[in-house]
């Protein structure tokens, strides 16, 4: 939680108060800005086989430490970019290791140490997501007083200074220190009882059962066109505040504090209830209030209706969040989870990089936010008939 915290706050929901900087000190277009962006949810997608690889084979300990030294290193080395060529390639570096010791690697060790309560305890963990977006005013602040070279390098030695004593905690699974899920009572199985290439083998075949099922396809598409959304607004939100409410950075990363503050509302009810009703129902009620959302923003030119989207944007990113991981675990079981989310990746990916693109490209061209929020209102609804049809497959399947 408390490295998701950091890299929400210092890396990924800053990236807009950033932005607006970089345009300002580098003449860059909306485009570009959204190019950039598209780099880090690219680098994530592509990298998502590997990553669940890496996990499968390797302890997580590792890839988390691993991602910590790039993820600091990368920041430390973009502060002294000139241009948009070294920019991509330090961005991507840090992007890297935001990866390896980012939600995945973190979600593979909640997901083998919880199963009774899994949803509650994802959202624990994702409540670091939203913890950072309530930090984001003050590193808004501290951008716009100190600049934002500055605050890249600082940023970078935060993440090494706190990311690499909490690699000691990293426990891939409760069986590798003598106990079970859920703290439950009894013996756990030898970590040598079973050969280390006949685990694997099953691995294998649980991962290309999964890969068959539909239930894959529509949690993996309905996850894409949430990230669409998700994606969009964190790249373009605080431009298209300052833009058209005009007002500054640091009132505009008020408002982003405030859809934070409603995603962590969303995130208790996701959790608790997730562990109660069918997940695909709530993500699919999510997704509907990001539509909702979005339709707002494409109507609204002033500070209440643009407040109440933030809310209701915020809300349902909390909510349908921690369904995200605790489905799959769900549906497909935890020996196959990282693989499972690797491969996903892929698919996820094109929604990822493809909503800030579009948002980019529509205002641009049209020179209104609103084509491109209706846009993402469709995108909403057709993710709410993606989850709908996410039923659990078979036994067999899985």
């Amino acid at each position: 939680m408390l490295m998701q915290t950091l890299q929400s706050a210092l890396f990924w929901q800053a990236f807009g108060a950033y932005a607006a900087l970089w345009m300002a000190d580098f003449g860059w277009t909306r485009t570009t800005i959204s190019w950039a962006a598209a780099l880090q949810r690219t680098e994530s997608g592509l990298l998502g086989p590997i990553h669940g690889w890496l996990l499968d084979r390797s302890s997580p300990r590792r890839v988390f430490v691993a991602g910590v030294l790039l993820m600091g290193g990368g920041l430390i080395g973009l502060a002294y970019v000139q241009g948009f060529t070294s920019f991509m390639v330090l961005y991507l570096i840090a992007s890297i290791g935001s990866s390896l010791c980012g939600l995945l690697t973190l979600m593979t060790v909640v997901v083998n140490w919880f199963e009774r309560r899994r949803a509650r305890a994802l959202a624990t963990l994702q409540l670091g997501i939203s913890a950072g977006s309530l930090v984001l005013p003050a590193v808004a602040w501290a951008l716009v007083t100190f600049g934002w070279r500055p605050v890249s390098i600082a940023s970078g030695l935060v993440v090494l200074a706190v990311g690499l004593p909490l690699a000691r905690l990293m426990h891939g699974t409760p069986e590798a220190v003598g106990l079970r899920p859920d703290g439950a009572p009894g013996t756990p199985p030898a970590a040598a009882a079973t050969d280390p290439a006949e685990r694997r083998r099953a691995r294998r075949t649980l991962v290309r059962g999964a890969l068959r099922t539909p239930a894959f396809w529509s949690i993996s598409s309905g996850h894409a066109l949430a990230l669409a959304i998700m994606s969009a607004v964190g790249v373009h939100f605080v431009i298209f505040v300052v833009e058209v409410l005009g007002i500054g950075v640091t009132a505009a990363a008020g408002l982003v504090a405030l859809m934070t503050a409603a995603s962590i509302l969303g995130q208790v009810v996701g959790g608790v209830a997730g562990d109660r009703v069918e997940k695909r129902w709530l993500a699919g009620g999510a997704m509907l209030l990001h539509a909702l959302a979005m339709a707002l923003l494409a109507v609204s030119s002033s500070l209440v209706p643009v407040a109440l989207a933030a809310v209701l944007h915020g809300f349902a990113w909390g909510v349908r969040g921690p369904l995200m991981g605790a489905m799959r675990a769900d549906y497909f079981g935890r020996e196959a989870f990282a693989s499972v989310m690797g491969f996903s990746s892929l698919v996820v990916m094109f929604g990822s990089v493809g909503g800030p693109l579009l948002v980019g490209l529509l205002t641009d061209a049209t020179g209104s936010y609103a084509p491109a929020f209706l846009t993402l209102t469709v995108v909403g609804a057709l993710g709410a008939l993606a989850f709908a049809a996410a039923g659990r497959p078979p036994p067999a399947e899985a």
